[in-house]
Order: C-alpha cells, then structure tokens, then sequence
C-alpha cells in the first residue's frame, strides 16, 4: 500500500502560529459584493482556507436584514442552499446541539442535504455576553499529525462512515478522502456515533481508536485558533478543510440582547 503523503501548503496550519494578517479582511468602504468575494474565494482556494470580513453593516440592521445581506454576499461566492428557520443560530428550546449555550466540538457541517456544503458563511449579529468564542482547526494539519504519530489510525479514516440516515437514504464518507490532488475532510464525531447506532453498526473498538486519534490532536491547543467574533464580523470556511466548534457561553438576559450568527451554506 502506497503512504499517504503529506498535505503541503498553506492549509496545513496550526492555530497558535496564525496572526490576525493571516485570516482577516477589514471591510472597505463602498466594497461590491463581487470584489469581497473574489478576495475571500482567493483566501478559501490559496490561503488558510478561512477568512473573516470585519465591519460588515450590522448596526441598525433587524436579524432579517443581516440574513439578506449575509445571503447577497454568499450569492457572489457560488449558490447558497435554502434558506430556512436554522439560518439563525441562537438558543432554542428542542433544538440540537447547536441551538444550546453549550460548547461545540470541532466538526464539519453535514447539513439535511445528502452532500455537505462546500462553504460556511457566519456571520456575528450579537455577542453572548460571555464566551461563545469560535474555535477553527485545519483538518490538513490533523492529517499529517495523524501521518506522524498515529499512521496505523489513517487506513481506518480513509474508509467509509456513517454520518447520517433518513428515509430513503444512508450518508456514508471517510473522515479523509482524496480529490484530485487534495484532501477533503469530514469530521463530527458525534454525529458518527449517532449514525453508527442509528444504523445498527456500533464502532468497532479499532474504528473507536482511530476517531479518539483525532480528537487527541484536536484538544491539543496548539492546532485550534480561537475567534471572538464581533458584531459585523463574517466568517467564512471550506467545509471541507476547516473544522469548526465554539466554547461555552452565557447570554444576556434581554431577548433581543442575546448571541445571534447567522448561517449560511454554499455550493
């Protein structure tokens, strides 16, 4: 069997090595949709594969308005999916796990659709009064950390998993999986467990070993870069290479005063 090489080039990043130089984008005055999204396509194709846009308009705007313009700015980097009542990520009773104060580990969006988004649009409508901070991890560098220390865990990854059921249909990828000549990565851990036990396949003890591999390298905090996203501020993220997660946080007791992002898929 031939060894995985090494992803090289500027995806394979730590988070304790990034500057602000490396991810942000201040918002110019007067900018056209188009002009953002060509610098922020340049960032997601060459660069680190993530870029946030600071000073997006959000001041005065209602959670409405900031949908629509977050939406018109996804339309320039491809086709967003539709949008609907999870566009909004706030706190919500019977809601998952990402509708709660609580923290988020680092995943991958798989989305209802039976293929994952290629991009992930957030953008910070409202700050959690403490916490909420977003955490971003270069699935490329997990591979090669992988590759160094844990090589037999790589084989495993590199087959199929359950990611998800529903009717008429069974998501199966690998956490790694090559294109072409490069890497895409599919991570949530829970949400593996959960498919795996939905569809009667409880992991196998190797298959266990192979995932707690990952999230060894994920907890370590030299791989994960830590954002708190400002109001105006607008992330985005190849789904396929960066993972993304978010500590815990306690909102303001005002309704309207509570942490809002909104989020948007793009294809």
């Amino acid at each position: 069997m031939t060894r995985p090489a090494p992803v090289e080039g500027p995806t394979a990043w730590n988070g304790h090595a990034l500057g602000e130089a490396d991810w942000l984008l201040p918002w110019p005055p007067g900018a056209a949709p188009a002009d953002l999204a060509a610098h922020v396509a340049r960032r997601l194709r060459h660069g680190r594969g993530f870029a946030v846009i600071r000073g997006c308009p959000v001041a005065g705007r209602t959670d409405q308005e900031c949908a629509a313009m977050c939406r018109r700015l996804a339309a320039s980097l491809g086709t967003p999916r539709p949008a609907d009542p999870g566009d909004f990520v706030t706190v919500a009773d019977k809601a998952g796990l990402g509708k709660t104060d609580l923290a988020l580990g680092l995943h991958t969006d798989r989305t209802p659709a039976p293929r994952p988004p290629g991009v992930l649009g957030l953008l910070c409508v409202r700050q959690a009064a403490q916490g909420g901070d977003t955490l971003l991890a270069s699935g490329h560098t997990v591979h090669n950390r992988l590759l160094g220390d844990h090589p037999w865990a790589l084989p495993r990854l590199c087959r199929d998993f359950h990611f998800g059921r529903g009717p008429g249909f069974d998501r199966r990828r690998p956490v790694f999986q090559r294109h072409g000549a490069g890497l895409r990565v599919h991570y949530n851990r829970r949400g593996i467990e959960r498919a795996h036990h939905e569809a009667g396949a409880p992991l196998t003890p190797d298959e266990r070993a192979a995932l707690d591999a990952v999230d060894r390298i994920l907890s370590d905090p030299r791989t994960v870069l830590r954002i708190p996203l400002q109001p105006g501020d607008l992330l985005w993220l190849d789904n396929t290479v960066v993972l993304h997660g978010r500590t815990a946080f306690t909102d303001a007791p005002e309704p309207g005063a509570r942490r809002c992002l909104v989020r948007v898929w793009v294809d």
